[in-house]
């Protein structure tokens, strides 16, 4: 016999509350424990990521990734013919199965048709505990990257393997396992799109100035308006995420601006914000830092900042740029695990006077969210408006300010 060991990652624990898979991994392991193939990706789970601060998953990833309809295909492939395997196999069956129903497909994927290592374990390494990481740490095995779809499954293997040398009758082969080989999965497409994986931690991805195309100057003064009221939206929360950069490539696009122009209109942006900074004739350490921000955000560096400070000392006290501000009464809507207590934030933005609501209208001031980049149904509504989706970080940070 041979085995698929599988890890996924969710964004919860229970199918039945529409919980998705959000990563998984399909590690070929042979009859002897001998690791013959790995294949992993993120899947876009149409809702918000769930417990981010346990997978790492960040919703710039997991929004450009495949959903799993797309790659039933190939997830089919990795599971034919072989006994599937999981550390607590019943909980990955459980999503696995609901996701095969989503898309129409039965799975013979049931609590007793895998094997499960944390089962084995408890007889092949008796005294340890039950998690993946007791598990490997009891047989010697090396730390990996927890949590991580691929990571997980590789320490499953191992763990797998290792039973199969020492204790092989804790993983004997049943008849519910022929049962699941033996099964007639359907033949489906394969290849519809490639595998995505998680950005590599540290990895640095190119300012988005970068993905717009330069074109031949022309001679018309091209129309920035549309762009500066984006920047505006896009810099309430100081920082740009994935969404908005790609929704500042796509405008950019269509108003004809080459790259030369967007980053004039940056210059510009940056300007109005130095000249707003020295509107009161004081430049504070905070406005400072906040220019700085901005200019990093917007492809400028520290210095650029620095000489626009200089030559707008003395400017126009009537410019406003960018920044979030709340004000009592405004409507705001909170989506994703928050790092912070639901319920503390609420219990904040309610006696600082603004109205949390559950829905989004085009009267919500601004939904503050886990990962700006949230897929969730709320994020995705006041994209569709233009309503302000902003970091925990930030709008908490506006709420200190009221």
């Amino acid at each position: 016999m041979t085995y698929a060991v599988i890890d996924t990652e969710t964004t919860g624990l229970l199918p039945g509350f529409r919980h998705r898979i959000a990563e998984i991994a399909v590690i070929h392991v042979d009859a002897d424990g001998t690791v013959t193939d790995e294949w992993c990706t993120l899947l876009n789970p149409e809702r918000d990521l769930g417990p981010q601060a346990i997978h790492g998953i960040r919703a710039a990833d997991a929004r450009r990734a495949p959903r799993f309809a797309d790659m039933a295909g190939d997830i089919v492939e990795r599971l034919r013919d072989r006994i599937p395997v999981a550390h607590n196999w019943p909980f990955d069956a459980m999503h696995l199965r609901a996701e095969f129903e989503r898309v129409g497909i039965e799975a013979p994927l049931e609590p007793l048709g895998g094997l499960c290592t944390m089962r084995a374990a408890s007889k092949a390494l008796p005294g340890s505990g039950r998690s993946l990481i007791d598990c490997c740490a009891s047989a010697g095995l090396p730390e990996m990257n927890w949590h991580t779809a691929r990571d997980d499954a590789m320490a499953a293997a191992a763990l797998l393997r290792h039973i199969l040398t020492t204790r092989p009758e804790a993983v004997r082969t049943t008849e519910q396992h022929r049962r699941t080989v033996g099964w007639p999965w359907p033949a489906l497409t394969t290849g519809v799109v490639a595998p995505f994986r998680r950005t590599p931690i540290g990895q640095v991805e190119p300012h988005f100035l970068a993905r717009l195309v330069e074109r031949m100057p022309r001679d018309e003064e091209p129309m920035v308006d549309a762009y500066f009221a984006m920047l505006d939206a896009a810099l309430l929360d100081r920082r740009i995420s994935a969404s908005e950069a790609d929704a500042l490539i796509a405008l950019a696009d269509d108003l004809g601006l080459h790259r030369s122009e967007a980053l004039a209109v940056h210059h510009g942006y940056l300007r109005e914000l130095a000249r707003a900074a020295w509107a009161d004739g004081v430049l504070t350490e905070d406005e400072r830092r906040d220019v700085q921000t901005v200019a990093t955000l917007l492809g400028l560096d520290a210095a650029e900042a620095e000489r626009v400070l200089a030559q707008e000392k003395t400017g126009d006290s009537k410019v406003t740029v960018g920044g979030l501000v709340l004000r009592p009464g405004d409507r705001i809507v909170l989506t994703g695990t928050m790092r912070r207590a639901r319920e503390e934030i609420v219990e904040r933005a309610v006696a600082a006077g603004l109205r949390v609501t559950g829905s989004v209208s085009g009267k919500t001031r601004v939904v503050a969210a886990a990962d700006p980049d949230s897929l969730s149904g709320k994020a995705k509504q006041a994209r569709e408006l233009g309503v302000a989706v902003v970091s925990e970080e930030a709008f908490l940070r506006a709420l200190d300010a009221i």
